[in-house]
């Protein structure tokens, strides 16, 4: 048991240590961080508020994105592809699909449509 002052003050100096970070002030009341700890890296821009607004978590296995906004935009001039052996997208509106080209859903397995209404043409 660590009762003389100076081993606590060194046990909290390494703790320090492992944990480095750095803060940007940004526009609008927004901060981005930067932190290394553990190993892992992450990167954090948080709102005015202090809410989570984009995370992305460096880790051993790859870059881990996470995102809370209020709107979400993408745009490619070629294509936009995700592919992962799951794709769960979740709405309390409506999903609205425009396109003047062709859609194509493919499945090794089934396709499931489930709904109160399904209009077709």
């Amino acid at each position: 048991m660590a009762s003389d002052p100076k081993e606590k003050l060194e046990a909290e100096t390494v703790a320090a240590e492992e944990t480095e970070s750095r803060e940007v002030y940004l526009r609008e009341g927004r901060t981005l961080t930067v932190t290394q700890h553990g190993g892992e890296d992450l990167v954090e821009i948080r709102g005015s508020s202090g809410m989570l607004e984009v995370r992305i978590r460096l880790t051993e296995h790859g870059p881990v994105l996470q995102m809370e906004s209020a709107r979400l935009q993408l745009k490619a001039t070629e294509a936009v592809e995700v592919e992962a052996p799951a794709l769960n997208v979740r709405t309390t509106e409506a999903i609205t699909m425009e396109t003047k080209g062709e859609v194509k859903l493919q499945a090794e397995g089934e396709i499931d449509i489930d709904g109160k209404k399904i209009h077709l043409n």
